[in-house]
């Protein structure tokens, strides 16, 4: 008895339902996604009528050390305390001293905490401190 065998059918992959799923694996995360802003910590910063915009990327935007209305203390977005606060500023002017330091206070923060801030950094070494603010809104 002679058994005839069976086509073999070579494998091959559908691209169109490959296409189907990336494209909604794509959508699924472009939607959940939350975008890195830098409202991580909502500071109100005072306002000055001469208040001037940054002008500079994100790559040379010297570190930011931020002073909350609470009295914590941020840099770069990182909780700082304040036993660890005079050594992080110094690291920062030794890593790039000719880049400064961006001090941002909030509005409703204790004015002596940014003042001890800007000590700590001037003691430290850090050259061209500049402090933040934001403009007033027309009316």
């Amino acid at each position: 008895m002679r058994l005839v065998p069976l086509r073999q059918h070579k494998p091959e992959i559908q691209m169109s339902p490959l296409i189907d799923i990336v494209f909604l694996l794509l959508l699924f995360y472009a939607v959940t996604t939350t975008f890195v802003s830098d409202e991580r910590l909502k500071l109100k910063l005072p306002e000055a009528k001469t208040a001037e915009d940054a002008g500079i990327s994100r790559e040379e935007k010297p570190p930011e050390v931020k002073v909350a209305a609470d009295g914590t203390i941020w840099i770069d977005d990182r909780l700082i305390p304040e036993s660890e606060l005079e050594n992080r500023i110094r690291q920062l002017v030794e890593r790039a001293p000719d880049d400064g330091i961006i001090l941002k206070g909030d509005k409703g923060a204790d004015y002596g905490v940014v003042v001890h801030v800007l000590d700590i950094a001037r003691s430290v070494g850090a050259k061209g401190i500049q402090m933040s603010a934001d403009r007033p809104v027309d009316k």
